[in-house]
């Protein structure tokens, strides 16, 4: 036998209201996207200088420094 089960749910669903955004969520977005992109220029910069830097070692042929 099937039992029909009534179940409340953990969210409210309600009619968004378009004339007053959400400016807190708005805020937290955009700033989350740029500290994304700070963070990502940063280690490239960073990646690059070690790059550079192995570059460098890898071509230096001194004997006396071996």
């Amino acid at each position: 036998p099937s039992f029909l089960v009534l179940t409340r749910s953990a969210f409210v669903a309600r009619k968004r209201t378009y004339d007053r955004p959400n400016w807190f969520g708005v805020g937290l977005a955009f700033s989350t996207s740029a500290a994304l992109w700070v963070l990502l220029f940063k280690q490239h910069h960073e990646d690059t200088m070690e790059y550079e830097r192995r570059q460098k070692e890898k071509q230096h042929k001194c004997t006396g420094c071996s």
